[in-house]
């Protein structure tokens, strides 16, 4: 490799150390990094403690013996390394950043040298990952030195997986129509959902992995796979090495696939480049979920009614959100096609709560994260906003309506899959539907009102930055004490009309609704309060 790409890294690892220590200069970061620092080191303990308590027969609830880990981390490789395949996250396995683009494509550099530096580049970055992994993961390993080794490797072979792929990927696309290409693909990820549910409803929850693992097919396809798990999980050091070398060499294999197809990496690395940064754009302008529209639009969404000027600006949220949603209807379509059945041939009848209230949980978050159609994503338009002759609250109410109603609709058709599948519950998710609505409209005031009196950009955080890890666990704390606090008012106040139905489960959602949608209302002066003191002169983040 070119000495100037060795000592480009080394600059840029320098140049990371000091970002980190001397960004904490001012008050504020110096208190979100103690905090990230703090959360680090708290998880750490309970992760040693977990570890400790575990080994020596003394853990609470039942831990997967480093065996069983066996079992589940090929199929879990495995699953990562379809998603890769379905997903664009290949992309940034040989994106690089602008500055890169700029000032290494042009220079006297070789395909194979750049190559060479992505490599080398995400190979040390995975030192750092794999330590953080490597301690998550030491419950289930017999030492940490191997779990070490085996997490490196692993990720090395996530990498190299995802650069010969997107390689790949490339060659073929010079023969082929990309259309062609994306029906087959959706073609295939769709029979392969229909063959996994229909394996799950066959052979009956859990067990379905072991016949899968157990089937002849299964076996060929996880065994380039045993090796990673085998390794993280070693008990001496005989099994230890042998398990390394094999998986070692199988990342061998993979960089020497990858060298062999550098012919297409530059045009591949300028086309994940380009979309990894239209990509990063998005998130920091707060709509990551959308992909932009090329070319005339051939359709428009109805006007709404003028509503006070909310109408207007739900309106513009909306045709934002229509115009840019693939990835959200996509995730729809897999909450549809998997969650009802996996319900009712994975979970017990009575652990179909449990199952469902953790489902939304996770949808919840995910999905109030990725729908920005509100001020989250007119960060760098308020100054705009600001000049309309709007109320501050009708503009409040008009861009809160969008995401809470994409919300909802995704909280319905969740209800919807596990009502079709389980129907011995239905009186639980028809009550749990009633308050779709009132919640997602509480949860996204929070968000807002929270957004506009803390404005942040949504950035990455890479292994060891505490400072955006400790910004991240404020707003993620304020959040969650907002909501529940919401929650146990509206749940205080409607126990009593509860015990007066006779323990009406649908009277009881009914009435936290009705003081939810109260919050809510309660919330939104509150919101116009805190756009109307918002200065975008000095309140928007660089």
């Amino acid at each position: 490799m070119n000495p100037a790409l060795i000592t480009l890294i080394r600059l840029q690892s320098r140049a990371f150390v000091r970002r980190m220590v001397h960004g904490a200069a001012s008050p504020r970061r110096a208190i979100f990094l103690a905090l990230g620092v703090g959360v680090v080191v708290l998880w750490l303990g309970q992760l040693l403690f977990t570890t400790v308590a575990v080994r020596n027969g003394h853990g609470h609830g039942r831990q997967l013996s480093p065996q069983e880990f066996r079992v589940f981390a090929p199929l879990g490789l495995l699953g990562i390394c379809v998603l890769t395949i379905v997903s664009s996250a290949a992309d940034k396995a040989i994106a690089f950043t602008p500055g890169e683009v700029d000032m290494l494509f042009p220079g006297p550099f070789t395909r194979r040298q750049l190559l060479g530096y992505k490599l080398l580049k995400s190979a040390l970055a995975a030192m750092i990952t794999a330590l953080f992994l490597s301690l998550a993961l030491l419950p289930f390993a017999s030492a940490w030195a191997a779990c070490y080794v085996g997490v490196y490797l692993t990720l090395m072979f996530i990498q190299l997986f995802s650069t010969a792929g997107v390689l790949v990927g490339q060659a073929i696309g010079q023969r082929a129509q990309t259309l062609v290409r994306r029906v087959v693909l959706g073609a295939a990820l769709l029979a392969g959902l229909l063959l996994a549910r229909n394996w799950i409803a066959a052979h009956g929850g859990v067990e379905a992995v072991f016949a899968f693992r157990d089937s002849t097919l299964g076996e060929a396809i996880l065994k380039p796979f045993d090796a990673f798990g085998r390794a993280m999980t070693a008990g001496d050091t005989p099994e230890f090495v042998g398990a390394a070398l094999e998986a070692a060499a199988i990342d061998a294999g993979l960089i020497a696939i990858v060298m062999m197809l550098d012919a297409n990496f530059v045009e591949a690395a300028l086309a994940a480049s380009r979309r990894r940064y239209a990509i990063m754009r998005r998130i920091r302008s707060g709509t990551l979920l959308g992909s932009g529209v090329m070319g005339d639009v051939k359709w428009h969404l109805p006007p709404p009614p003028w509503a006070g000027g909310a109408g207007p600006i739900a309106w513009r949220q909306a045709t934002a959100a229509a115009r840019s949603s693939r990835g959200l209807l996509f995730l729809l379509l897999v909450i549809t096609i998997v969650l009802g059945p996996l319900a009712a041939s994975v979970v017990r009848t009575a652990e179909v709560g449990q199952f469902l209230l953790g489902g939304i949980v996770w949808l919840t978050i995910l999905l109030s994260q990725m729908l920005k159609f509100d001020f989250r994503g007119d960060l760098d338009h308020i100054d705009q906003l600001k000049s309309l002759p709007l109320r501050p609250a009708a503009l409040a109410v008009g861009q809160l309506a969008v995401p809470t109603l994409i919300l909802t609709g995704a909280h319905l058709l969740l209800l919807l899959s596990v009502a079709v599948a389980v129907k011995s519950q239905r009186q639980m998710l028809i009550a749990a539907a009633c308050l779709a609505l009132p919640f997602n409209a509480m949860l996204m005031a929070i968000e807002n009102l929270i957004f506009l009196l803390f404005p942040t950009r949504p950035v990455a955080a890479s292994p060891g930055d505490f400072q955006v890890l400790g910004r991240q666990v404020v707003q993620l704390v304020l959040k969650a004490i907002a909501v529940m606090s919401g929650c146990v008012l509206a749940f205080l106040i409607a126990v009593p009309f509860y015990l007066l139905a006779g323990g009406s489960m649908i009277v009881l959602m009914a009435i936290a609704g009705i003081v939810m949608t109260g919050q809510t209302c309660a919330l939104v002066p509150a919101i116009a309060w805190a756009y109307r003191r918002f200065d975008p002169s000095l309140d928007t983040p660089s």
